[in-house]
């Protein structure tokens, strides 16, 4: 196996491949680690070991000065820890010591269920307003909750029932501590707990 990672192609977290059997492009994520298998006619194959097309096959065309769109190395970190308080709004991550408090929230009326949950490496980019891109250039990223759903962890001012970080400036460093991490299981990046209390947390 010869491992390499999506590398941040647009600058905005995500890079534009073909999957085999598909004329559309689809978006995969950086430090997304795929096995490369070849390069031929100016493309370079490899098969996608985890994530939401874990087991796919697809290629992307070289960069006009013949480099690759993908890094070599193995560049995953140990399983991402991220706490989260509904009732004062509060989200931490852990790194060698938790970082935070950061304003965040869920629908009082569909909270995120209180608990130990796995949080997904992304899966395609989602539609954001530009003012967000603005504040943060890895808006348009968001990390699923649990394995079914549409629950994330995601930055922006309204809320469904995800997580979200309503810092918006603050989504970049969290972006960047979440995004190469993995739990070991082809699809978590690691797993966030859910507290209702304050209290509960310490």
């Amino acid at each position: 196996m010869s491992i390499r990672y999506v590398s941040n192609a647009d600058n905005e977290g995500w890079l534009l491949v073909r999957l085999s059997g598909s004329q559309n492009p689809e978006a995969l994520p950086q430090y997304l680690r795929v096995d490369y298998t070849n390069t031929d006619a100016g493309r370079e194959h490899f098969k996608i070991i985890e994530g939401a097309y874990l087991g796919k096959e697809g290629s992307v065309k070289l960069k006009e000065d013949g480099s690759s769109y993908l890094a070599n190395g193995d560049p995953k970190l140990p399983a991402a820890k991220v706490h989260f308080v509904i009732e004062n709004k509060k989200l931490w991550y852990e790194d060698g010591g938790w970082i935070g408090p950061i304003d965040a929230k869920t629908h009082p009326d569909n909270k995120v269920p209180v608990g130990i949950h796995d949080i997904e490496i992304p899966d395609n980019p989602h539609k954001v307003p530009e003012d967000y891109m603005q504040k943060s250039i890895f808006a348009k990223t968001w990390f699923r909750i649990s394995h079914s759903g549409d629950r994330y962890l995601h930055t922006g001012s309204v809320s469904a029932g995800c997580v979200t970080v309503t810092d918006i400036p603050k989504w970049t460093d969290l972006y960047n501590y979440l995004i190469a991490r993995r739990k070991g299981d082809s699809k978590s990046i690691g797993e966030i707990h859910v507290f209702e209390k304050e209290s509960q947390r310490t």
